[in-house]
């Protein structure tokens, strides 16, 4: 029987930045798969890479700053990297899509809402080769776009300008720019950092049943694993520029492995307000030196002698459980 390609493929990906001071070694050989109609989270903390990630996926990393040094990211088995400049806008209107943590800076401020969904909406039918299509057609397009995730007179909003919107309208129009008829692939990056918590969850619960209804696969990135645990089936954890861990959502939190991990559940406020989480010693390590062997051995208390030496491979904890860890060495 044939193996269905996956929607995205990540394959050892590692990416540098030039700075002053010399060259940040950020992402140290990624992996990340994603298979049709597949809800993926991706977390860790600030700094991690996790932004990185997508924008090396989208071929947006600041050039000449950032270079890809190594790896694959193959889209429906094509690899992205080898792409022509040429290709890649068509594939980001057509079936790649992303909404990033703030919806100012993704939304042009001398445009009006309708201006820009609009302009969206053109270049997408274009893409499924729809033409002679009218401006009111389109109009009518984008309001229902907007109406889908649940904003209150689209019509209206379509006149406004971005700076005239409230954060989580913003947010709505970033939610209707993305998901077009012909998404296939939503990479969202924190798109709720900035909101507060109960537009926070009327915004995340849109989202969930909008990606539902449509059937497109979705890499949610966030540094909180309660989201995570509530919208997604599978799920990465990354520490560093690697990812330590992956497994289905509800398996990693009933069973955690990677000490990084176990570290981060912890830090997870109770309710009852007892037993805090002192947090987890140290900090991300600096990139311009980053240790050798495992990155979070300076901050793991279970590290051996191995861990400083050598980067552990990802270990089979069975039931497509894999942890990056020398402890799973078997």
């Amino acid at each position: 029987m044939r193996t269905q390609v996956p929607l995205l493929e990540i394959k050892n990906l590692h990416v540098q930045f030039k700075v002053f001071e010399g060259v940040l070694k950020v992402l140290n050989g990624v992996n990340i798969v994603i298979r049709e109609k597949e809800k993926v989270g991706l977390v860790g903390e600030t700094g991690c890479g996790k932004t990185t990630t997508i924008k090396s996926v989208l071929r947006i990393l600041p050039s000449p700053q950032a270079k890809i040094t190594g790896g694959q990211i193959f889209y429906r088995g094509r690899d992205i990297l080898t792409m022509q400049p040429r290709e890649i806008p068509g594939l980001r209107r057509g079936e790649l899509s992303a909404i990033f943590q703030d919806p100012l800076a993704s939304l042009n401020p001398v445009f009006t809402v309708g201006q820009q969904l609009g302009d969206i909406l053109k270049h997408s039918m274009k893409h499924q080769g729809v033409k002679g299509i009218s401006k009111k057609e389109i109009r009518s397009k984008a309001a229902d776009l907007l109406r889908e995730t649940g904003m209150p007179d689209p019509e209206r909003i379509l006149k406004t300008y971005p700076v005239q919107l409230s954060g989580g309208m913003r947010q709505r129009v970033c939610i209707s720019e993305a998901l077009r008829a012909t998404v296939k692939l939503l990479l969202a990056d924190e798109p709720t950092t900035n909101l507060d918590v109960t537009i926070q969850d009327q915004i995340l619960r849109r989202l969930d049943d909008l990606v539902e209804e449509r059937g497109t696969s979705i890499l949610l990135i966030s540094h909180s694993l309660g989201i995570v645990r509530d919208l997604t089936e599978r799920v990465y954890i990354m520490y560093a520029g690697t990812i330590v861990e992956t497994t289905r959502t509800r398996r990693l939190f009933e069973n955690p492995l990677h000490p990084y991990t176990k570290a981060l559940l912890k830090t997870i406020p109770k309710l009852t307000g007892k037993g805090l989480s002192e947090g987890i010693r140290g900090r991300i390590p600096n990139y311009l030196n980053p240790p050798q062997g495992c990155r979070f051995h300076p901050r793991c208390d279970s590290a051996m002698n191995i861990c400083r030496k050598e980067n552990p491979p990802g270990f089979s904890a069975g039931n497509d459980h894999v942890a990056a860890c020398w402890l799973f060495r078997g």
